[in-house]
Parts: structure tokens; C-alpha cells; sequence
């Protein structure tokens, strides 16, 4: 038996470094079940730098975040629209969230006062 493919090597990766706990994963419930996880509040707003961002007139702001989650503990690609909770709070798919390598970028965002 050969060594390992680079497919193999990509897949140890995921669980082993990146959503890994004790480097750069921390547990989170998503959907009540609990997850390593990946939070990051500003790529959203990386991408969206042309967009007004903050308050609108009504007391309202579009709260965003990113999630990075394992496919393998997560599941299927969730659809665009749908409810996710995140850590207690409800939450909608959005555009942006992408598929790559065995992980999920979960673009996320909710209508917050």
C-alpha cells in the first residue's frame, strides 16, 4: 500500500488542524447538536465593503456571520434561506456560503433591533 493520496491528506486536515478544538475550532450548538466550529463576524463585511453597513432609520441592523464547519459533523449544504440556530440564536442562510475541501462556509444573517 502506497502512501496516502492528497485528497486523503485533505480530509485528515479538516478534522486533525482546522476544526480542530485546540487550535482553531471552538464548540459551538448549531442546531442543538454541538460542533467545532469556526466564527468569523467581519469576512462578511470584508465582502460587502461597497454595502451601507450599520443601522437602518428603523433601529434595525443586518447582524452577519460566517461559520466554518466540518461537512462530515454538519451534513448536506444547507439552502438558501433556510433557519439555522446558531448558539441560541436564529439565524438565515445567505448568499456566499460555499462548499470546499470537506468544509462548509456558512454565510449567516439575521434582522436584529
Amino acid at each position: 500500500m502506497g502512501a496516502p493520496s492528497f485528497k486523503d491528506c485533505i480530509a485528515a486536515d479538516v478534522s486533525n488542524v482546522f476544526m480542530n478544538r485546540l487550535e482553531f475550532a471552538d464548540t459551538h450548538k448549531v442546531n442543538s447538536v454541538e460542533m467545532a466550529v469556526l466564527v468569523d463576524e467581519n469576512e462578511l463585511q470584508d465582502r460587502d465593503k461597497f454595502k451601507l453597513l450599520g443601522a437602518n432609520q428603523n433601529g434595525t441592523y443586518k447582524a452577519t456571520r460566517m461559520i466554518y464547519v466540518a461537512k462530515a459533523e454538519f451534513g448536506p449544504r444547507p439552502a438558501l434561506g433556510a433557519t439555522i440556530n446558531l448558539d441560541g440564536r436564529e439565524y438565515r442562510v445567505a448568499p456566499g456560503t460555499t462548499e470546499e475541501a470537506g468544509i462548509l462556509a456558512i454565510a449567516l444573517e439575521a434582522v436584529r433591533s
